[in-house]
């Protein structure tokens, strides 16, 4: 029997073994939009946009590998 498992999760998060030389990745909200980032120094890489809304997805700042700064 086969499964199948959709999900807008990257495949390094489900199917991954406690591997220390991969960056954490941790789910955050930014200007209320949902995203995957994991960090860089003291900002933020995007590595994948959860949200539903199209609109979302236009706005530059979302994009994949955009670096968003943190707020301290």
């Amino acid at each position: 029997m086969r499964l199948i498992h959709w999900t807008p999760l990257p495949e390094e998060l489900i199917f991954s073994q406690q591997d220390d030389s991969l960056p954490a990745i941790h789910e955050t909200i930014v200007d209320g939009v949902s995203l995957l980032v994991q960090q860089d120094g003291d900002a933020f890489r995007v590595v994948r946009l959860l949200s539903t809304d199209p609109a979302h997805f236009l706005d530059p700042r979302f994009q994949p590998g955009n670096v968003i700064m943190s707020s301290k």
